[in-house]
């Protein structure tokens, strides 16, 4: 096996993993996290890393100004 399938195939595990453990997760405990230019910042799962929605204003700034 070629040296890029083997990574193909080893990062294509790895995210099935991924999507198992998210799609399990209780998400408990939740943060405000800056994703990228597209996104923005979001709510992300601080055990499964699951984005899980939008902030509010009021939520951003007080982000913001910690």
């Amino acid at each position: 096996m070629e040296e890029a399938e083997k990574l193909i195939n080893e990062i294509s595990e790895c995210n099935r993993k991924l999507v198992k453990l998210q799609s399990n997760c209780i998400h408990t405990k939740k943060e405000l996290k800056f994703i990228n230019l597209s996104k923005g910042v979001r709510w992300v799962c601080k055990e499964c890393k699951s984005l899980l929605g939008w902030p509010s204003k009021s939520d951003i700034t007080r982000w913001f100004n910690k």
